[in-house]
């Protein structure tokens, strides 16, 4: 799985990439295999106004399972980026469940 780390408004160092880099590894390790590449985008919205303005995006391009996008925004670089990281999990979690009843038999998913 390659992960690519990018920032917009904010400086982020080379440990910094690489903790987060690390972090999207072991959220994503139970479904490894099906990842193709992962690009995080870190941002500040506001710059120095302050507020709540670090948005911290995920976006996974899963094969046959599709892309997914995560985000989350908090005053907080590291709660936004653990939040999205959450919420990426969660949502490959739910596409591998989905595809797996679809092998089943079953319905797919419908939003109605």
């Amino acid at each position: 799985m390659r992960v690519t780390v990018c920032s917009q408004h904010v400086t982020i160092d080379q440990g910094q990439r690489q903790e987060i880099a690390e972090a999207v590894r072991a959220a994503l390790a139970h479904v490894e295999r099906r990842v193709v590449s992962v690009r995080a985008l870190i941002d500040d919205n506001n710059g120095p106004k302050g507020g709540v303005d670090q948005r911290c995006e995920f976006v996974a391009n899963c094969g046959k399972l599709g892309v997914l996008r995560v985000e989350a925004t908090s005053t907080e670089f590291d709660k936004a980026v653990s939040s999205a990281l959450s919420k990426l999990r969660r949502a490959a979690e739910h596409a591998v469940d989905r595809r797996r009843g679809e092998r089943k038999g079953a319905l797919p998913h419908r939003r109605t």
